[in-house]
């Protein structure tokens, strides 16, 4: 079964483009999620995701509820996390977001990040892309439907999203070698 990168819903292809679509209802129906519920959307520990926090990579959640820009930082954290160290990820994070409490600095929002990144894994793994060349253009492709001011945030973007998508399906493909291996026992 394939999964939402980063959390525990199935991948819907009519949404393909736009994954926040199937967490925004959850997000607007409970006006924020809880703890517990971003445990079970994303399969995070408590600990970890109070950890995230503790450290500044996430926002503090307002009245204990999570709302969309903690629930979108905390997906696109977990996303990348099966292959890259915490602090690239949080490098990456703030290289195209800055500061985790101003959204004024952001390249584009987490959610229209989001989507991008699962539109890209999406297109990647479909047709099996293995190559630099065709994974840039298909980078390239789905940064034009980005809203970005100018083209040094273009760059920024382009430049991180290769990092973030080879991490991606590179934990990707770890779990399917695994899976294999599991079969010869």
């Amino acid at each position: 079964m394939n999964y939402i990168p980063g959390t525990a819903l199935e991948f819907n292809k009519v949404a393909k483009d736009d994954c926040f679509s199937l967490i925004a209802p959850l997000l607007t129906v409970t006006k924020g999620l809880t703890l517990a519920q971003v445990r079970e959307l994303t399969g995070l520990e408590t600990s970890t995701i109070q950890n995230w926090i503790k450290r500044g990579w996430v926002k503090n959640p307002a009245e204990k509820r999570y709302g969309e820009e903690q629930v979108m930082r905390i997906i696109l954290i977990n996303m990348m996390r099966g292959s890259i160290q915490m602090e690239q990820i949080a490098f990456l994070m703030s290289y195209i977001n800055g500061s985790v409490e101003d959204r004024s600095d952001d390249i584009l929002p987490d959610r229209e990040l989001f989507n991008i990144l699962c539109s890209t894994i999406y297109e990647c793994e479909n047709n099996a892309v293995y190559d630099t060349e065709k994974l840039d253009a298909i980078i390239n492709e789905n940064i034009e439907k980005a809203t970005l001011s100018d083209d040094i945030s273009k760059r920024k973007l382009r430049t991180a999203l290769r990092a973030m998508v080879l991490a991606i399906l590179s934990t990707r493909m770890r779990d399917m070698a695994q899976k294999a291996f599991s079969e010869l026992v």
